[in-house]
C-alpha cells in the first residue's frame, strides 16, 4: 500500500520480538501482535521460526486491510460479542447472519483453542458464508431455516465422519451465537445426523514391528524416535512427543514427566521408559542442556505437521516393501502398544492408566484391534520389542 510502506522486522530470530513498521497519519507505528485488531495473532509466542514467520505476514495482512478500511485501531465496541441484545434492536443489523458469525468466530479465535480447531471454524464459517446468498447474510439470523442449513450440510455428505464432523463445527459457532442473542437457535440440531464409519487403527504386529523400526531408523532418525517413544512410552506423538525436551526426561532416563498444560488429558503425568526407548534417548540427549528440544536439538520444537509430513513422505515406500498396511499410521503404535499389553494382561484399568485417559469407553476404542500414576506394577506390562 502506497504510502504506508508495511514491512516486517526482525522475522528470523526467536530471541527479539518481530514487528510489522508502517506509517500512519506520518508517523512510525508498530503492530507486535492482533490486540489493535481484536485478533488472536502472536508471532512473539511463536515457538519456531517458520510459524513465527507465518504469523508476521498475516498480521501485516490484516493490518493493511484495517488501514485501508480506516477501521484501525478496531474499538472494542465494534467487535466484542454482546451478551444479549434487545428486540428493539432487530432492525438496526445487529441479528445479521453475517455480523454474528463473524463475531462468534472472533470470540472462538481469542479463546484458548487448539490452532487446528479454530482453523476447522474458520474455513466453516468461510464456506457457509459463501454458500448462503447476500440477502440471506443481510437478513435477520433468526430467519435462517433448518432446511438451508441441511442443505448445506449435505454438500459435506462424502462420509459420516466427514458429515458430522463439520454438523459439530457449525454447530459450536451457532450455539455461540445462540447465548449471544439470547434466542434459541435450533437450525442444527434439527438437521440430519449421520453415522460415523469409524475407520480402524490397523495394529502392528511383533515382527512387522522389528522391520518397520529398523527402517525409520535408517531413513528417518527422528520420526522412529517419535515413533518408538509413541510405541513404548504411550506418548501422543504430535501434542506430547514433538515438544519434548531434556528437562522432561527424569531419574537418570527412567521416566518422563509432563505438566498438565504439556498433555491432553491436563493432569500432571508420569510414563515410564523401557530400556529399548532409553537407549535411544541417551544418544539423542547427548550433549544436550535442559531446556533443548531432543529432536530440533534448539529451545524450539518442529512444526506440528513435522512427523505427519515425514511419515506421507515414506508412506508410498513402505506400503510397496510391506512394511505397513493402509490403514496404519504413527498412531498405529499407541494402538498396538495398548493392544499387547492387554494381551499381556487381561486389564483394562491397567491400560487406561497407561494411555493417560479419563474415561474406560476411550480406552475400549483402542482395544478394537481385538474383534498421576506412580503405580510401580506398571512396569511389569510395559510393551515388549
Amino acid at each position: 500500500m502506497e504510502g504506508y510502506n508495511f514491512r516486517i522486522v526482525n522475522a528470523d530470530t526467536l530471541n527479539k520480538r518481530s514487528y510489522v513498521s508502517f506509517y500512519l497519519d506520518g508517523k512510525r507505528t508498530r503492530g507486535y501482535c492482533g490486540n489493535s485488531l481484536r485478533m488472536s495473532i502472536y508471532p512473539n509466542k511463536a515457538t519456531n521460526i517458520a510459524e513465527k514467520k507465518r504469523l508476521l505476514r498475516r498480521l501485516k495482512t490484516e493490518l493493511e486491510k484495517a488501514v485501508k478500511a480506516e477501521r484501525y485501531p478496531v474499538l472494542p465496541e465494534e467487535v466484542i460479542l454482546e451478551n444479549k441484545v434487545s428486540n428493539s434492536q432487530s432492525n438496526t443489523g445487529d441479528f445479521s447472519t453475517e455480523y454474528l458469525l463473524n463475531q462468534a468466530l472472533l470470540k472462538k479465535q481469542q479463546s484458548d483453542l487448539s490452532l487446528t480447531y479454530v482453523r476447522n471454524l474458520e474455513w466453516i464459517v468461510r464456506k457457509f458464508k459463501s454458500y448462503l446468498t447476500r440477502a440471506e447474510l443481510k437478513e435477520d439470523i433468526r430467519k435462517l431455516t433448518t432446511k438451508r442449513v441441511q442443505d448445506f450440510l449435505d454438500t459435506f455428505r462424502s462420509s459420516g465422519c466427514h458429515y458430522m464432523n463439520k454438523r459439530r463445527e457449525l454447530g459450536a459457532i451457532l450455539s455461540l451465537i445462540s447465548k449471544s442473542i439470547d434466542y434459541p437457535l435450533l437450525m442444527i440440531q434439527n438437521t440430519e445426523t449421520a453415522k460415523r464409519k469409524a475407520k480402524l487403527h490397523s495394529i502392528y504386529e511383533q515382527d512387522q514391528l522389528h522391520r518397520l523400526f529398523g527402517f525409520l531408523k535408517d531413513r528417518e532418525p527422528a520420526l522412529y524416535l517419535c515413533c518408538l517413544i509413541c510405541y513404548g512410552c504411550f506418548l501422543r506423538p504430535h501434542q506430547e512427543i514433538r515438544k519434548l525436551k531434556v528437562s522432561h526426561i527424569k531419574k537418570d532416563c527412567t521416566e518422563i514427566h509432563l505438566s498438565g498444560a504439556e498433555n491432553k488429558g491436563g493432569g500432571i503425568r508420569i510414563v515410564y521408559i523401557p530400556d529399548y526407548v532409553r537407549i535411544e534417548l541417551l544418544k539423542a540427549m547427548e550433549g544436550l542442556s535442559d531446556n533443548q528440544n531432543i529432536f530440533t536439538k534448539c529451545t524450539y520444537a518442529f512444526n506440528i505437521s513435522y512427523f505427519h509430513t515425514r511419515w506421507q513422505r515414506l508412506k508410498k515406500e513402505m506400503l510397496d516393501k510391506s512394511l505397513i498396511k493402509p490403514l496404519q499410521t504413527i498412531y498405529s503404535f499407541r494402538h498396538s502398544a495398548a493392544v499387547n499389553v492387554y494381551r499381556k494382561s487381561k486389564d483394562l484399568s491397567i491400560i487406561q492408566k497407561l494411555m493417560g485417559h479419563s474415561d474406560m469407553v476411550v480406552t475400549l476404542k483402542y482395544l478394537r484391534g481385538l474383534g498421576e500414576y506412580n503405580d510401580e506394577r506398571l512396569r511389569d506390562f510395559m510393551p515388549d520389542l
